[in-house]
């Protein structure tokens, strides 16, 4: 980070009194390298992309995501647009630090195939990652690899910790609750909103759709100690209220352990 001389600048207002503050230094998110076997089954293994997993995430992307063609996220379904974006394990001590991307894979050591990926977006300034995309190939999303998958993913901002991250966020889709229902009530997110229309969404042919996406987090590394508190926001009487029945919901996180 370069530094800027603002001594003669001030901020509007005089922020942060209801929390800690601390002094602007250099920041970064260092992604993990990750490769670990399911003790319940030993048939999975969760592992960090390697060039050769390039074809078949691509393809798993195109089966099991493809309303991302024609959005933002599109270039997930071409193997082409990785090398420049994604941090490779073969690469990992400087890909780790410099690659935006990182993408986690789970292999059936049965079938010897990939049949889940998961990618993250970090913003190394802000200390946050979001949780971007996570697909499940349609025909593994049942049965002993579909638990092996969720229990693994359900640990996943345990590892974010050691990245330095500190906060995390996701969001799902709408065409189903199932994510919704695992980040909310089984995983402890809570609520951050819902976006309507947030990204376009392929319907199939060449027809498209603005989706909504519900948006989730969660605070790491006590990054919660350098959040402002509602008590020195300046809110709108109704975002004060819509502000009160969020967090009143947010009491339900987490309900239904895994």
């Amino acid at each position: 980070m370069k530094p800027i001389d603002m001594s003669s600048y001030q901020p509007y207002r005089e922020m942060g009194k209801s929390c800690e503050l601390r002094k602007i230094e250099n920041k970064r998110v260092v992604w993990p390298l990750i490769d670990r076997m399911d003790p319940q089954n030993p048939n999975f293994r969760l592992r960090t992309l390697t060039r050769d997993d390039l074809e078949a995430v691509a393809e798993l992307w195109r089966s099991s995501y493809p309303e991302v063609y024609g959005s933002v996220h599109e270039w997930i379904l071409d193997p082409r647009e990785y090398e420049e974006r994604v941090a490779f394990a073969e690469n990992w001590e400087a890909h780790a630090v410099t690659r935006p991307h990182a993408v986690m894979v789970g292999e059936d050591l049965r079938s010897n195939r990939i049949v889940m990926s998961s990618m993250y977006t970090k913003w190394d300034l802000n200390l946050q990652v979001e949780a971007s995309f996570i697909a499940i190939h349609p025909a593994y999303r049942k049965g002993p690899v579909a638990a092996s998958i969720w229990s693994n993913l359900a640990s996943f901002y345990q590892w974010l910790e050691g990245t330095g991250a500190e906060y995390v966020t996701v969001f799902c889709e709408t065409w189903h609750n199932t994510t919704q229902y695992i980040w909310f009530k089984r995983l402890g997110w809570k609520i951050a909103g819902i976006f309507p229309g947030n990204f376009t969404r392929w319907a199939g042919g060449e027809k498209e759709y603005r989706g909504c996406t519900i948006h989730f987090y969660r605070f790491l590394n006590d990054g919660d100690r350098i959040s402002t508190r509602p008590e020195e926001w300046d809110l709108l009487p109704e975002v004060k209220e819509l502000w009160d029945f969020m967090e009143k919901l947010n009491e339900h996180s987490g309900e239904d352990v895994m």
